[in-house]
């Protein structure tokens, strides 16, 4: 903040003194504190994660490397919650884990719908009702479609957020009762 005088014209000070409802005459000072607008910026990339699901998924009785392996998962998922050259081996690597306990953790994790396989193209994706890394309603109709294939509401993890369709700020999409758990979010 700093300080500094301006001289303001007679139609100014009567605006001032009409919303301040004093008489133009009875304004010798004017005090404004003012000071510029910072925009928040983050230096590192981030993801939203929801502390119910994530809540639910800290007292599921994981195995600590299933635990574990969510954990990074958060930090290496892509736009519409794809896990971009999904490898086992790799995870195993970058973890320091043992191959074969790596592989029993994803298993799991597939089992228990933390991570989810899109039979049509065999991309895997962590549940979006977990987290999510952007913000959908500024995805592209591609990522959209990624982004649907990553959200299954299970008995574990309940819908974590309201999808809307482009352009509307007021109506969630209705859900098909006809549809399966692994059809996503019909549109």
């Amino acid at each position: 903040m700093t300080n500094t005088s301006v001289l303001l014209t007679k139609k100014q000070k009567a605006i001032i003194a009409e919303a301040l409802d004093v008489m133009p005459d009875d304004l010798e000072e004017i005090k404004i504190r003012a000071g510029s607008y910072k925009k928040t910026s983050f230096r590192d990339d981030f993801s939203i994660i929801f502390k119910g699901n994530t809540a639910t998924l800290a007292k599921m009785d994981l195995t600590p490397t299933a635990f574990r392996i969510v954990l990074y998962l958060f930090s290496v998922i892509d736009y519409g919650n794809i896990i971009p050259g999904f490898s086992q081996s790799r995870t195993a690597r970058e973890l320091g884990l043992n191959k074969s306990n790596v592989s029993r953790a994803f298993r799991e994790l597939f089992e228990r719908k933390i991570l989810l396989r899109d039979a049509a193209d065999g991309q895997v994706y962590l549940n979006s009702n977990l987290c999510v890394k952007g913000i959908p309603r500024r995805f592209n109709e591609d990522l959209m479609d990624k982004f649907r294939k990553s959200r299954l509401k299970t008995e574990d993890f309940a819908d974590s957020f309201n999808i809307y369709r482009a352009g509307s700020k007021t109506k969630p999409v209705k859900k098909s009762r006809s549809s399966s758990p692994a059809d996503g979010i019909p549109f």
